[in-house]
Formats: structure tokens, C-alpha cells, sequence
């Protein structure tokens, strides 16, 4: 897998220098296997679930891997699960330690990171038609972390069409209709959904904390369980 990234990398940025975080895919650092190799890269950008001063400069290497086929599907699902990880930072973390405050929060790089997540939107969910069920999973969740987003608004039928395929409670279904509720914006839907889904299966948040974060924690939990 290290060497399609390198691969993939060297190709998009030709010419150009080598993105931030580059560096684990030129090292010759051995891995037992794909999964510890994509752990660590992945933390490498996003390190422990909380952004830094240069979490938004990883953005674009973890776009171009996203949005190349020569990837396979289960590892852009992962790809783009982790981007939308980066630009809802700031409210899940406010959620999950309501009314505490993040202990590791960094608000600047969190602002800039998102800000970098959102303007690969267009780019990423113009995707959603050829993409692999598993990447229009992770990507139903970067419209519901920008639903202002033309972008966004614009995948709604595609979302409508997904849950069609997943009737019933079940993880798949509950998870592409939360998306797709938060994404239309209504906030009495988004509560109703979130208090209907927040059981034993997944962690609460506080009810008084604010229902952007509180239904994007949720997303997040679901989105890791698929």
C-alpha cells in the first residue's frame, strides 16, 4: 500500500514539492503489514484525533490518494472517513467533553485544517456517480460536516437514493439517513434522528452540548462502525 501512495503522490505532485507528510511514503521505514503503515500515516497528519499547526498541509496528499482509483476502495473510504475526521474537529471534540473544554484543542489549526477540507469538496463528491458503495459512505459524511456546501446540497438525491437501499434499522441505513438529514439542515429532524440513535450502541453526548456537534459525534461513531 506504501507504494501505490508513493506512486499516486509522485505523479499528482510532479514538479512540485513534496507535500507535508510525505515523508513516511520515501522513508524506508519497514511495516509488518498495510495496516500498520496506514495507522501511522494516518496519524502522522491527524495525530491522536486532534488537529496542530500543519494537520491542514496533509490535506491535499490525503485528497489526491482519495480521489485516485489506482487506490483501492476500502482504503479511500478510510482516506476520506479521515478528512472528514479533520474538518469536524473542533464541534465533535466540543461535544464529546461538554461542558469541559477540549483538553487538546487547537483552534487555529483546527479553522485551517477545515477550512482545507472544504475546499476539496467539489472535487470529492463530484466522485459520488463511479465511486465504490463503501467511498460513498465516507463521503456522505463530508457533506453532512459542510450541508451548506453547494457541493453538499447537490449530493442530496444521491444520499436519498442510498438509504433507498438500506431499509429498516440498520447501521448503513440509520447512518446515510442521519447524514442526510443533517446535510438538509432541518434542526428538528437533526435532534429528533440524534435522540433516536444516541442507545447503548453508541456514546452519548450531553444534551445541552450543541446539536451540530452532538449529531456529528454521532455520524463519526457510526461512520468507524461501517
Amino acid at each position: 500500500m506504501r507504494e501505490i501512495f508513493r506512486t499516486v503522490m509522485t505523479d499528482h505532485f510532479a514538479g512540485k514539492p513534496a507535500p507535508a507528510h510525505a515523508w513516511l511514503l520515501l522513508a524506508d521505514t519497514p511495516f509488518d503489514s498495510d495496516p500498520e503503515f496506514l495507522g501511522d500515516f494516518c496519524d502522522e497528519i491527524l495525530h491522536q484525533g486532534t488537529c496542530d499547526e500543519r494537520t491542514h498541509e496533509g490535506v491535499p496528499l490525503l485528497v489526491a490518494l482519495a480521489a485516485d482509483d489506482r487506490v483501492p476502495p476500502r482504503e479511500r473510504m478510510s482516506l476520506v472517513s479521515l478528512l472528514f475526521a479533520i474538518g469536524t474537529v473542533t464541534d465533535r471534540q466540543e461535544a464529546g467533553c461538554w461542558p469541559e473544554t477540549p483538553p487538546h484543542a487547537h483552534p487555529r489549526g483546527e479553522e485551517r485544517a477545515r477550512a482545507a477540507v472544504e475546499a476539496a469538496l467539489p472535487r470529492l463528491l463530484a466522485r459520488w456517480e463511479t465511486e465504490h458503495v463503501g467511498v460513498r459512505m465516507a463521503l456522505a459524511s463530508l457533506a453532512a460536516a459542510f450541508p451548506s456546501a453547494g457541493p453538499s446540497q447537490e449530493l442530496l438525491p444521491g444520499l436519498r437514493t442510498l438509504a433507498a437501499r438500506y431499509r429498516g434499522r440498520t447501521v448503513p441505513g440509520d447512518y446515510v439517513r442521519l447524514a442526510g438529514t443533517i446535510t438538509v439542515g432541518d434542526r428538528k429532524n437533526v435532534l429528533t434522528a440524534v435522540e433516536a440513535l444516541t442507545t447503548r450502541y453508541w456514546s452519548p453526548t450531553h444534551r445541552p452540548a450543541p446539536l451540530t456537534g452532538r449529531a456529528l459525534h454521532l455520524l463519526e461513531q457510526m461512520l468507524r462502525r461501517l
